[in-house]
C-alpha cells in the first residue's frame, strides 16, 4: 500500500532544512517563520563567514546567550581579530550573516516572539538599513550592495492571505519595482500558480533568478513511486522574475525527490544544485540520499546528478567540489565525476570536521567540535587548512 507519509506542510520543513544544511547562503533568504527559538548553549557558538585565505568574519553567540551576539573581523588567518558594530536595533534579536561582493556584508535580524525582521548592508563598520516594499510574511536576498529581490508571500494584518508578490531593486532598497503579482484575484501569471509553494527562490544577478515549485499535493510517499506522482519542478527567470519556464534535469530520481536552488559561487559559470532523493526501501520516512547537478554554462545545462560522499559540502568556485562526513574529506576537481579522499591530519584526536567554508582550491575554514563523539556538548574551535585539506590548524578565537 502506498501511504502519504508527510504532508505537503510537514514535507516543505524538511525541504528547508535540507537547503539549510547543504547550502548555507540560502539560510538567510527564508521568512522569520521557518526559525524556532533557539535553546541556549552552555558555550559560545560561532558562525564563520569566509571571505579569503587569510579573512573571516565571526558572528559569537556567548554562554547561554540565545540572541545576543557579537560580530570580529580578522585578515591574518586569527592572529588578531577586530569587533565590529552591529547596526544599534539588532540588539536582542537572531542574526543571520553572509558576503557580498566588494567587500560588503549582508545582515538580516528577526525577532523570534514577534516574526519581524530587518535588513542591513555594511562593511562592518558602517550599516544601512534596506527598507522593504512589504511588511508581511516575506524575505530579501541581496545580489550585492544594490541589486536586491523581495520576495512577500503573506499580506500583512489578521488574517494574513496568501500571496506572492517578486519586487526588485537596483539602487539599494531606495526604490522597488513590482516584477510580479499572484494574489487571489489573479491567482495564475508568468508561468507561476499561487496555489503551489514557490518560497524557494534566488536570483544570480538582477535578470537571472531560479525557483522550485511545490505542487500543493506533493508529499513524501512510502511505497513504489509512479510517473503520475506530483513532483517538485526547478524553474528559471531571465527577465528579473516575472515570467518563469520549467527546466529539464537529467536523471531526475523517481520518487519524492527534493530539489535545491542552483548556487553559482564563483566568477564564472560553474555552478551545483543539490538534491535530496527520498527513496523508499520498505520503512517509512523514505531514506534520504544527497546527490548534486554541476553546470559550466550559468545553469544552460546540467550534468549528473552524483551523489555526495558526505554530509558537509562546499564549493569555491562551481568546478572544485569539497565534501566531508567529519572524520574524511572528499576533494573533486570535476563536479564530483571523481573523489580523492584524504584522511586529514587534525590537532586532536576527538576532532572532527563540522562544516565547510571554501574559499579556494587549496583553503577551506571548518568549525570542530570535540563534542561530536560525546554525549555532552563541548566547546567549539575553528580550524583552517591551506593544503586542499591534508592538514588543518587551530586558529586562534577573539579573546583566546
Amino acid at each position: 500500500m502506498r501511504t502519504l507519509a508527510i504532508v505537503v506542510g510537514s514535507a516543505i520543513s524538511i525541504g528547508v532544512a535540507s537547503l539549510i544544511f547543504l547550502w548555507p547562503t540560502v539560510r538567510g533568504l527564508f521568512p522569520a517563520a521557518v526559525h524556532h527559538t533557539p535553546t541556549a548553549a552552555v558555550y559560545a557558538t560561532y558562525e564563520v563567514v569566509a571571505v579569503s585565505a587569510n579573512a573571516a568574519y565571526l558572528l559569537v553567540r556567548p554562554p547561554g546567550a540565545v540572541l545576543s551576539a557579537s560580530l570580529y573581523r580578522t585578515r591574518d588567518a586569527g592572529a588578531t581579530w577586530q569587533r565590529l558594530s552591529l547596526p544599534a536595533s539588532a540588539s536582542g534579536n537572531g542574526f543571520v550573516l553572509r558576503s557580498l561582493s566588494g567587500g560588503n556584508l549582508f545582515l538580516r535580524t528577526f525577532t523570534f516572539a514577534t516574526g519581524s525582521q530587518h535588513f542591513y548592508v555594511g562593511d562592518g563598520s558602517t550599516w544601512i538599513e534596506i527598507a522593504v516594499p512589504e511588511h508581511g510574511s516575506g524575505s530579501l536576498q541581496m545580489v550585492d550592495a544594490k541589486v536586491g529581490f523581495y520576495v512577500a508571500t503573506q499580506t500583512a494584518g489578521t488574517p494574513s492571505v496568501q500571496e506572492l508578490v517578486v519586487y526588485r531593486t537596483q539602487d539599494g532598497g531606495r526604490t522597488w519595482e513590482q516584477r510580479l503579482d499572484l494574489n487571489t484575484f489573479r491567482s495564475t501569471s508568468g508561468g507561476l500558480n499561487l496555489s503551489d509553494v514557490n518560497s524557494f527562490m534566488s536570483f544570480a544577478d538582477s535578470l537571472h533568478g531560479w525557483l522550485v515549485v511545490v505542487p500543493s499535493s506533493w508529499g513524501l510517499v512510502c511505497g513504489i513511486p509512479r510517473p503520475t506522482d506530483p513532483a517538485q519542478q526547478l524553474m528559471t527567470s531571465q527577465d528579473g522574475g516575472s515570467t518563469w519556464t520549467p527546466v529539464s534535469l537529467p536523471r531526475l530520481p523517481q520518487g519524492s525527490t527534493q530539489l535545491g536552488t542552483p548556487v553559482f559561487p564563483g566568477s564564472g559559470g560553474g555552478g551545483y544544485l543539490t538534491i535530496t532523493a527520498n527513496t523508499y526501501v520498505g520503512q517509512c520516512p523514505p531514506v534520504g540520499t544527497t546527490l548534486a547537478y554541476g553546470t559550466l554554462d550559468d545553469g544552460t545545462t546540467w550534468s549528473g546528478p552524483r551523489t555526495l560522499p558526505g554530509p558537509f559540502f562546499d564549493s569555491p568556485d562551481g568546478v572544485v567540489w569539497w565534501a566531508s562526513d567529519g572524520r574524511q574529506l572528499f576533494r573533486s576537481n570535476n563536479q564530483g565525476q571523481n573523489w580523492e579522499t584524504t584522511e586529514p591530519h587534525l590537532p586532536a584526536g576527538a576532532v572532527t570536521l563540522e562544516a565547510l567554508f571554501v574559499v579556494n582550491a587549496q583553503t577551506a575554514w571548518s568549525l570542530w567540535s570535540a563534542g561530536s563523539d560525546q554525549a555532552q556538548p563541548q566547546r567549539e574551535r575553528l580550524l583552517r587548512t591551506t593544503d586542499a585539506g591534508a592538514h588543518w590548524s587551530e586558529v586562534r578565537l577573539p579573546g583566546g
